[in-house]
């Protein structure tokens, strides 16, 4: 499972888009959850299943998610639901297995939704 978030003009950069996204650590290695962790959540972190893009203008989701991973079994329907809701984003975060979000739609992002796919 994969869920999509969007924005648009909330992150001035990649820096300020990874400051919500990751978790920091005191100086004896303790966890600090993100804000993005608190706001929906995410436990079983894999920070290489987790995919941040961010352009400098708005864009419909296609555009702003190329290249994704394994897109091809669920972009397609990703990108209809959010042309439905009349999404448009600068910024975009996807969350795949084996992360675990206990509750998406909490985000302070916009939560487009949760599609299935392929590992081929």
């Amino acid at each position: 499972m994969v869920h999509v978030f969007t924005c648009s003009g909330r992150f001035t950069s990649r820096e300020a888009l990874q400051a919500y996204l990751a978790p920091t650590y005191t100086e004896y290695g303790n966890e600090v959850p993100s804000p993005f962790f608190l706001e929906t959540g995410l436990t079983q972190y894999a920070s290489a299943c987790v995919e941040s893009a961010l352009l400098a203008a708005p864009a419909p989701l296609a555009q702003l998610l190329a290249g994704v991973s394994h897109g091809d079994s669920w972009l397609a329907q990703a990108c209809a639901d959010a042309e439905a809701q009349g999404v448009q984003a600068d910024a975009s975060v996807c969350v795949f297995a084996p992360n675990r979000l206990a509750h998406p739609q909490r985000s302070s992002l916009h939560y487009v939704g949760s599609y299935r796919y392929r590992v081929d």
